[in-house]
């Protein structure tokens, strides 16, 4: 039995004509000819065989239908599995020897004598022909790359990127498809690379804001006006790490508390800057995460103490020298006192 696209198909040796609603017979047709379609033809869901007819494989018209929507879907798989390898697969393919091509010619301009002015001339070329910008000191890869791929912005940064990549880690141009293929793609290696990035540049952070922090509590202590002096022995925790790199800022002291304002003394520790770094991590947790506003919390104190006439002359003119010294980090809108912790607006000496 066929179905039709609505009219009954006559002329045929088993002509078949479509269901509506509720299995009433369509007549869409005007030529159709009642009188010589056979109801034998159909199959109403209503009306089953007997009991004893009745087979574990009999299906009836709706499991009938439902088979022929799975079937359709299995074809509508193969087809999409030969998309892929015949269609997608290539096109992938195509496109990275594309960008190999973009990489060797990208090579072949950095490494010729009139580089810079190639590099103008292309530049010069995507904005009076076709309004695209690109910056001054754009590479010869970035470059060339907006170059061939000027109507996607988006896509030229990607394929910009792992090129990139493919420059630093040194590859010819005969292995760049091959290399792309393996890592996944042009989207697994931007997103590993961005990955990577976050994390080195989390790192660095970490390590910059560390310095910061260790440089803030190594001032408190050396403008501290609560001394004593020590007679017992400090105990080294590292001594098989005592390096330069490993010498300790601090001494830490650990005291039993006896109530009201007595201390009993148990040891005293050089921890190494190692150790020492995870108790600074620990006791400035609070501090500012903003490296600027972090610099500028230390700043304030320097300027403090460089006033400060019962600090010693030395010191005072050492805070005098670091505070003439520019930032190095980059100013942000608003900073914060890390000793007060009182909003202030950034100094002149610090404006743009």
């Amino acid at each position: 039995m066929q179905l039709t696209n609505g009219a009954i198909k006559t002329g045929s040796k088993n002509p078949t004509i479509p269901l509506g609603p509720k299995g009433h017979i369509m007549v869409k047709d005007r030529d159709v000819d009642l009188e010589t379609f056979d109801l034998s033809d159909f199959v109403f869901a209503g009306k089953g065989k007997k009991e004893g007819e009745i087979r574990p494989s009999t299906k009836n018209t709706k499991q009938l239908e439902v088979d022929k929507f799975l079937a359709e879907g299995a074809e509508l798989f193969k087809l999409g599995e030969k998309y892929e390898t015949e269609v997608v697969a290539r096109g992938h393919q195509a496109l990275y020897e594309l960008l190999g091509s973009i990489y060797g010619l990208a090579l072949r301009i950095e490494n010729s004598d009139q580089a810079d002015k190639i590099n103008e001339a292309i530049r010069k070329n995507l904005k009076d022909a076709h309004d695209i910008k690109v910056q001054k000191n754009s590479s010869p890869m970035a470059t060339l790359v907006r170059y061939v791929i000027r109507a996607d912005k988006l896509a030229a940064s990607r394929y910009g990127k792992v090129l990139q990549v493919a420059r630093e880690e040194d590859l010819s141009v005969e292995e760049l498809p091959a290399y792309i293929t393996r890592r996944g793609g042009i989207a697994q290696i931007q997103d590993t690379e961005s990955k990577q990035l976050a994390k080195t540049t989390g790192e660095g952070v970490s390590k910059e804001r560390l310095a910061l922090m260790r440089e803030y509590f190594e001032l408190m202590g050396s403008a501290s006006k609560e001394e004593f002096t020590y007679g017992g022995d400090v105990i080294v925790h590292n001594e098989d790490k005592n390096t330069k790199a490993e010498t300790a800022s601090f001494c830490v002291f650990v005291a039993h508390y006896e109530g009201g304002n007595k201390y009993k003394m148990v040891m005293a520790n050089d921890l190494g800057k190692s150790f020492e770094n995870t108790l600074i991590k620990f006791i400035g947790k609070s501090m500012p995460n903003d490296l600027h506003v972090l610099e500028r919390g230390i700043r304030n104190l320097k300027k403090k103490l460089s006033v400060d006439e019962s600090q010693p002359a030395g010191l005072r003119q050492n805070m005098k020298d670091q505070l003439a010294l520019p930032m190095k980090h980059k100013r942000a809108d608003e900073v914060i006192d890390v000793d007060a912790s009182t909003p202030q607006i950034a100094d002149d000496d610090h404006k743009a």
